[in-house]
């Protein structure tokens, strides 16, 4: 039977009931296709015949290739679909469109042996020792709550634990750092004075325009530990994508 571990944090967005905790799985390992195919190797699966790395790229680039010709792919791991997003008018009608004009995406969802494996996990939560830095437990469009949504140049919120931006160091602040970096765009980072307000649970602030539409990751760095500063910075990812669009 799996175990997955998770480390137990307090959650200050319910103040009213102070046994409330939220869970932060703590990652085992980052496993790459090489690492799935030695555990299948381990199964006593023969590979030996085939390069199976090369056959799994193959597999999942053919998957989003026919996912991109607006294909459903059904796996025992995941199932997707496509989603689009935005307005068009009646000019557009009977021309294609190019995708960057709309947020067209790819949604997964979990196959059925995800869901079956998923099921037979336990979970053990325990308590991180020491010192806490900052937290991002929620990323969203404070007119429309929406999570991991983001207008381009429209206002965002940022909640969790621990998020007052406070320190000179020069990282201190909330970065913005493009998932495809081919893309051309470069890491923002919004610095404390723009942020308002600026309290450990919530961050809120206006994108820059430099944040342009597309996928995001964000971090927030920050001295604040309670009531003193730390000497070094500490930081956190948002384990989410962020899309603005």
């Amino acid at each position: 039977m799996a175990t997955i571990n998770a480390i137990a944090h307090k959650n200050e967005l319910t103040k009213d009931d102070p046994n409330d905790y939220y869970l932060l799985p703590q990652v085992t390992a980052s496993l790459s296709v090489e690492d799935i195919i030695e555990r299948i190797a381990k199964r006593e699966i023969a590979t030996t015949s085939v390069n199976g790395t090369a056959f799994v790229h193959l597999f999942l680039k053919e998957c989003a290739a026919a996912a991109a010709e607006g294909n459903n792919i059904v796996t025992d791991l995941f199932r997707s679909s496509i989603s689009i997003k935005g307005c068009i008018t009646s000019k557009d009608l009977g021309h294609e469109i190019d995708a960057n004009r709309l947020r067209v995406s790819i949604n997964l969802t979990q196959g059925t042996e995800a869901i079956e494996a998923i099921s037979k996990a336990r979970v053990y939560a325990y308590l991180q020792p020491g010192a806490t830095g900052p937290i991002i437990q929620n990323v969203c469009d404070p007119t429309t709550n929406e999570p991991n949504q983001l207008p381009f140049c429209g206002m965002a919120l940022i909640q969790g634990m621990n998020l007052s931006l406070k320190g000179d160091d020069p990282t201190v602040g909330i970065t913005f750092t493009p998932v495809d970096p081919a893309e051309g765009d470069s890491p923002v980072l919004i610095q404390a004075k723009m942020v308002t307000p600026n309290t450990s649970t919530k961050l809120q602030f206006v994108l820059p325009a430099e944040v342009t539409t597309g996928d995001w990751r964000v971090k927030v760095t920050t001295q604040s530990s309670g009531s003193y500063t730390t000497k070094e910075p500490r930081s956190y990812e948002y384990p989410e994508v962020v899309s603005v669009y």
